[in-house]
């Protein structure tokens, strides 16, 4: 993906957090998938590298 395309994709997730924290029972239906849960290890363990691929596997 381009730049533009990464920030349009971060801003819905952004957009998607606020309403989950600010609307009574908010939900997107964003099932937590295999990429997702490995971005959300990676950001919790602190080291955000850069990625040469999207291969997250």
């Amino acid at each position: 993906m381009k730049a533009e395309d990464h920030r349009k994709v971060a801003q819905w997730h952004l957009k998607q957090a606020d309403l989950h924290e600010s609307v009574d029972g908010y939900s997107c239906g964003c099932p937590p998938d295999t990429q997702s849960k490995k971005i959300i290890e990676i950001v919790d363990s602190g080291v955000i590298e850069e990625e040469k691929t999207c291969a997250l596997g």
